[in-house]
């Protein structure tokens, strides 16, 4: 059987070679295929941000002219609801005493006048009883004047008796108002009919939102025994800080909602704005008084107001909000130049909203804009 030599030094050496070149030849064709897929990037040219064709369509860039119109600014606080300190009322008794009875339970719903509870009070029944014998002094006093002028008509008594008899009536008199007045003092001028029973009544038409009394506690005239409010018109107090206030003023309207996420909205109006300052917060209160008719708003709720001050009011440049970014600090937008050419520019900005802010510096009415996309542009430029 013939046997195959091994291969010489030399022959090994081609043929590694020739490996090699195989090899290379096989690399080279996928080092090209890679090139050609390699997808085209943005590059900064003479400070323009050059895209390559498609790019703005796969990263989702838009552009809008900047627009001249008017513009509102938009101050956005955050507050608490509270009861309207006009429609609210806390009823106590005048007189130290003992709770009889209580007619109500929070939540009730009462009108001016009602009868909430009654109180037992000596000093009250002694007061009324004073009214009984002042009385009964008046009307003999009253008799006297009228015997006297009859017997001055006969001649069988002076004048100056007469004179006598009515001043006393007149005293008497007094007296009585005097007396009446401290009833009324201590039981209000609605008085109950039963000596030494006070009536506490409620004042205005509204809801019962506080009970503090229960029946056979005693009660002093410091003690408040209901809190009635009526909540068809709520309060928030706003505390808005000095740079934004300058705008604010009374009877600019407001847009609140709560916080919850609630999507509904509710109409207000600023009705006072502090003339001070906090000097530890540099900021000031603002209230604003909330419509509740529908009752769909409770006090102590979180709400965020949105106050558009309309003397802050004018026509300008605006572009959407999500135009501006800010890079190293300083608000900047890209301005179209061509269709695939963009200008990074620095602007100044003024008041605004939510949706659009006002370019004070640096850009023109009717310029194209970048509007969508703006990071992918920003990225590209920091690359």
């Amino acid at each position: 059987m013939e046997r195959t030599s091994p291969p010489t030094g030399r022959r090994a050496a081609s043929l590694l070679l020739g490996l090699v070149a195989i090899a290379g030849c096989g690399g080279g064709e996928a080092a090209g295929r890679m090139k050609e897929a390699a997808p085209a990037v943005p590059v900064l040219k003479d400070g323009l941000v050059e895209l390559p064709p498609g790019y703005a369509e796969r990263a989702g860039i838009g552009i809008a002219p900047a627009r001249y119109e008017d513009v509102t600014p938009l101050v956005h606080v955050t507050g608490v609801l509270e009861f309207d300190a006009l429609r609210l009322a806390a009823v106590g008794s005048r007189i130290a005493g003992r709770v009889a009875e209580v007619e109500v339970i929070e939540g009730s719903k009462v009108e001016a006048g009602q009868v909430l509870g009654t109180i037992v009070s000596a000093e009250l029944g002694t007061a009324q009883a004073d009214i009984a014998a002042v009385e009964a002094r008046v009307l003999a006093a009253q008799r006297d004047v009228a015997r006297k002028r009859s017997l001055l008509a006969e001649g069988i008594t002076s004048q100056r008796e007469l004179d006598l008899a009515i001043s006393a009536a007149a005293i008497a008199e007094a007296q009585l108002r005097a007396a009446r007045q401290r009833v009324t003092a201590l039981a209000g001028s609605r008085g109950s009919k039963a000596l030494g029973v006070a009536e506490l009544r409620s004042p205005i038409a509204g809801d019962v939102v506080g009970v503090h009394v229960s029946r056979g506690q005693a009660v002093v005239p410091s003690h408040t025994a209901f809190m009635i409010a009526d909540p068809r018109t709520l309060w928030v107090r706003l505390a808005v800080f000095e740079g934004e206030l300058l705008h604010v003023q009374v009877g600019d309207p407001v847009e609140l909602s709560p916080t919850t996420g609630s999507a509904e909205t509710f109409a207000g109006v600023v009705e006072f704005v502090s003339v001070a300052l906090d000097p530890m917060t540099r900021s000031a209160e603002v209230r604003v008084v909330v419509d509740n008719l529908a009752g769909k708003l409770r006090a102590g709720q979180t709400v965020q107001a949105n106050i558009r001050p309309a003397s802050a009011q004018r026509r300008a440049v605006v572009v959407p909000r999500q135009a501006v970014l800010q890079i190293d600090g300083t608000p900047t937008v890209f301005v179209a130049q061509t269709e695939r050419s963009f200008e990074s520019r620095q602007v100044a900005l003024g008041v605004g909203d939510f949706e659009r802010v006002e370019i004070q510096q640096g850009l023109a009415a009717d310029e194209q804009v970048v509007v969508s996309g703006v990071f992918a542009l920003k990225s590209e430029l920091y690359r």
